[in-house]
């Protein structure tokens, strides 16, 4: 039995990754043009990955029901290179908290690959938008399976370059290159975090992997108490788009609406997710950690529900509505119910990814109105707020949101602007450095 468990935790990590490797070789022959073979090599492996998922779940459910635990199976361990004292090794495991994000993550890429094959039929991105899609899967698996922090980095940063170039994936618009850069340029500085904190952790347990349930929660040292969970909560906010990192979301709208539905309804907004429920699990968390956690989470609720109520297209408004349920996700983590924030985690993914692909349809449905998230005037009547609040007061609440809005809408947020001026200032610098130890400068005064 453990030789056929080992068999199928293995598949839910090959089978997509097969398929890429499929998809590289179709990439240098005539067969990419052919959207049936494309289609058929992403469900193959997309196929063997959902099959052996359900059964390591099924396997996990019951023997935590039997035994009260669901023993971690170790799916891979490959010593990548070392240096000095230092190894770099990368390991997958499937435990009780992870099983359910990687099954999520299969059917949601199972769903959206379905839909995808009809709304991009013929576009002459077809086969990019699959390679890009599978190559994101991958990397959430390696996200979600990995049994270190620096494992989760790997996939992490695949996930992040995904984004972005599905972000920019009609390029035919110069918006969608502004956009997906504003987007890469809030992963970058958020990806700090999790850089300095996995390494930090690395070089304090090189050897220590995740272990749910199996012992108790580790102490971190003391120089590294309250840094490396400031640097996995930074991290954690940039990922899941929270305040102040919110404005690079609904600037990710700009790709298909198939890759909106997987990336920030379901598998990449959760991610942050993830990352603080495994510190949670793994690490005693200081409560002044915890207080900001919680902060973040309120603020960054209040502000997605203001700016939701007030968006001109439908995609805005359920991307806002994200932020704010993943801002009370944040929240619950922060108190520890760490079964709640799961549940919440899967079932709102599920649902948001349902909402985005539907949203075409219904804008189409409701084509004679400006704009579809708005709420009939009998509805407005019988909302909560005219019960706590008086008519002038939600008049002012409306302006100010609607000018957040406007100010997120018309403008890059100060992090990003403040570090696109000083990577054109360092590139200026460099570029004048390049001529003088060249001679450049020289030849031209000659």
């Amino acid at each position: 039995m453990k030789v056929i468990e080992q068999v199928l935790a293995a598949a839910i990590f090959f089978g997509p990754a097969l398929s890429l490797v499929l998809l590289s070789l179709i990439g240098f022959t005539p067969l990419k043009t052919s959207e049936r073979v494309v289609k058929r090599t992403v469900a193959f492996g997309q196929s063997i990955g959902f099959f052996g998922g359900m059964v390591i779940a099924f396997h996990m459910v019951r023997e935590f029901f039997v035994h009260g635990l669901a023993t971690p199976i170790q799916v891979l361990h490959y010593h990548l290179f070392s240096f000095g004292f230092h190894t770099v090794e990368i390991g997958l495991q499937l435990d009780f908290l992870n099983i359910w994000f990687v099954v999520m993550a299969i059917i949601l890429s199972n769903i959206v690959g379905v839909f995808s094959q009809h709304y991009l039929h013929r576009d002459p991105g077809f086969y990019r938008f699959f390679f890009l899609i599978v190559l994101f899967l991958n990397g959430v698996l390696v996200v979600f399976m990995g049994n270190t922090f620096q494992t989760l980095f790997m996939g992490w940063e695949l996930v992040g370059i995904t984004s972005a170039l599905l972000i920019s994936f009609f390029t035919i618009r110069r918006e969608t290159i502004d956009n997906a850069l504003h987007a890469f340029w809030a992963y970058r500085v958020s990806d700090i975090g999790l850089l300095c904190g996995a390494a930090l952790l690395a070089a304090h347990a090189p050897d220590q992997v995740f272990a749910l349930g199996v012992t108790p929660r580790q102490h971190l040292p003391h120089e590294l108490f309250y840094l490396v969970p400031f640097l996995f909560l930074l991290s954690a906010m940039g990922k899941s788009a929270q305040f102040p990192y919110s404005s690079w979301l609904p600037r990710a709208m700009e790709g298909p609406t198939s890759s909106s539905a997987i990336f920030y309804g379901g598998l990449s907004i959760p991610a942050g997710v993830y990352l603080l429920l495994r510190l949670r699990l793994q690490y005693e968390v200081p409560s002044a950690v915890l207080v900001a956690m919680a902060l973040v989470g309120a603020v960054s609720c209040i502000y997605g529900v203001l700016l939701s109520q007030v968006q001109s297209d439908v995609k805005s408004a359920l991307a806002y509505a994200s932020l704010s349920q993943v801002g009370i996700m944040f929240i619950e983590i922060s108190f520890g119910w760490y079964y709640i924030a799961t549940i919440h985690c899967i079932g709102h993914a599920f649902l948001r990814t349902y909402q985005i692909l539907k949203c075409s349809s219904i804008i189409d449905q409701f084509v004679a109105f400006e704009d579809a998230h708005q709420f009939d005037a009998d509805r407005a009547k019988a909302g909560v707020l005219p019960i706590v609040m008086s008519q002038k007061l939600i008049s002012k609440l409306f302006s100010f949101s609607f000018d957040l809005a406007l100010r997120a809408a018309s403008g890059r947020s100060l992090l990003v602007a403040s570090l696109d001026r000083l990577s054109h200032k360092l590139q200026a610098h460099e570029d004048r450095w390049l001529h003088f130890i060249s001679g450049l400068n020289r030849f031209h005064d000659k």
